[in-house]
């Protein structure tokens, strides 16, 4: 139980890859909050398995696109007197559009929920963070690469990247290490929405070079290792997990 009294914030932890990280985290002892949006029943099945566990749970409905609501999240874990040791970044939304079909009201959108939502909470969560803590964003390889229907989501990514690498540095000094986690296709519920699925297909068919293929469970596994106090010295960095697959030209 390595991160037992400790406290995880994780959003979009109902489903997907924030579900795997709730558990991995829940399993290593730690208390955890999570948001969610409109998976209410997953969420209280989520809720109920990590009780089980024997952690404390609290889930809160919010729309991060609202600062407002950050803030009232925000307020609410201080008049909790909740500590909160890590931050997960990990929700995300997004238009499946190209950049000639994407319009400003898309990338609004997608922009204010995956890079200003998770540069406001982190601004905010980190006041009240004790030293030795952690903040880490969750991204993906489109923030480099051009996959198809992916513009505005890849560019926040890329902009979610890049703020990893500046609260790194502002939050450093405070004891706080920001990191990020650049996931490769992972099959979830959410590739559903993805409008181009035999390209969604012929991605998770690709075999990597240490020919596994890639679940949530590796990207909360790495999650939980950065959140140890051997990581200390890991600030900044963008982690890629993806079995190498990177590394072969397609």
């Amino acid at each position: 139980m390595i991160f037992k009294d400790k406290t995880v914030l994780i959003t979009g932890g109902s489903r997907g890859i924030g579900k795997s990280l709730c558990l991995a985290f829940a399993k290593n002892g730690c208390n955890i909050i999570f948001t969610y949006l409109r998976s209410k029943t997953e969420s209280e099945k989520l809720t109920k398995e990590m009780k089980e566990i024997g952690v404390e749970v609290e889930s809160i409905k919010i729309n991060l696109k609202s600062t407002k609501e950050i803030e009232k999240l925000y307020d609410y874990i201080v008049s909790k007197k909740m500590k909160v040791n890590f931050l997960i970044n990990n929700a995300a939304s997004g238009v499946m559009k190209n950049s000639l079909d994407t319009t400003e009201k898309h990338w609004d959108w997608t922009l204010d929920i995956n890079a200003k939502a998770p540069w406001i909470l982190s601004k905010k969560i980190a006041k009240i963070m004790p030293k030795n803590s952690r903040i880490i964003n969750i991204t993906s390889p489109g923030s480099s690469k051009v996959l198809n229907n992916y513009f505005s989501i890849g560019v926040s990514k890329a902009a979610l990247e890049s703020l990893t690498r500046y609260m790194a540095v502002d939050l450093a000094p405070k004891g706080i290490n920001v990191n990020s986690i650049s996931a490769s296709l992972v099959e979830t519920d959410a590739l559903k929405y993805f409008p181009n699925q035999e390209d969604i297909k012929s991605i998770l068919e690709r075999k990597n070079p240490k020919g596994k293929k890639l679940t949530p469970d590796d990207i909360a596994e790495v999650a939980v290792l950065l959140c140890q106090e051997k990581s200390n010295m890991i600030v900044g960095q963008n982690i890629i997990i993806d079995g190498g697959a990177n590394l072969v030209l397609r």
